[in-house]
């Protein structure tokens, strides 16, 4: 998992003359940034209840004085092209591009959790604990709980099937300088692992250093 690994590349390698990626704008260095995109100044991932994946990524390109926004898009919707070409089935959106006192900020929408893993490479799940366990993935894990930090293990988690999970197996990617990535659910966040720090009922932050990441949910 790497905040989109295929777009941060085409964010970085889409500029001319850039010289750094993924570094958040702080106030104090541009002091026309605007309310809208301080409010949207972190990458997320936002699991629907239809199963449909809305991906938002935000990299600061200040940096580069040969941006172009046209060329951008361009390159996210050929990326967009090529992959589905293979994968006819794949439902991928760019919902929209905009950039804002340097900052680029990505807005996409993919049909299903394989069409966001397929498209950014990443081993990346959402389904329910026993689709997990059946698809072979690792659950003998410790999870907390958000509401007590009691700790739960295998045994527990195959016991509660029929809750949701997200599952990602994060690679810690030199493309951009991002430490975490906020995901929110659908419904009710009930454990995490280590790496996963709750921030609202629905709501968590995922540290994208190397590591086995789990979100049990509603």
């Amino acid at each position: 998992m790497k905040i989109g690994k295929s777009i941060i590349l085409l964010l970085c390698m889409g500029l001319l003359g850039l010289t750094a990626c993924g570094e958040v704008i702080q106030p104090e260095e541009n002091k026309e940034v605007t309310d809208e995109l301080a409010a949207s100044s972190a990458s997320s991932l936002t699991v629907e209840k239809d199963g449909s994946i809305a991906h938002t990524i935000v990299e600061d390109f200040s940096g580069s004085e040969f941006y172009s926004e046209e060329r951008l898009k361009s390159m996210i919707d050929s990326s967009i092209d090529e992959y589905t070409s293979g994968h006819p089935s794949a439902q991928i959106k760019l919902k929209n591009l905009k950039v804002k006192d340097g900052v680029a900020n990505v807005s996409m929408e993919y049909g299903d959790y394989q069409a966001y893993a397929g498209f950014n490479s990443e081993d990346f799940f959402v389904g329910t604990v026993k689709d997990a366990n059946m698809a072979g993935y690792d659950l003998n894990v410790t999870l907390r709980s958000v509401s007590d930090n009691t700790e739960i293990s295998k045994p527990d988690l195959l016991g509660m099937g029929d809750s949701h999970i997200i599952l990602a197996i994060v690679e810690a990617a030199g493309e951009t300088q991002a430490d975490q990535i906020r995901i929110n659910c659908f419904d009710e966040i009930l454990y995490v692992s280590d790496g996963i720090t709750a921030a609202g009922k629905k709501s968590a932050d995922v540290s994208l250093a190397n590591g086995y990441r789990i979100i049990v949910f509603k």
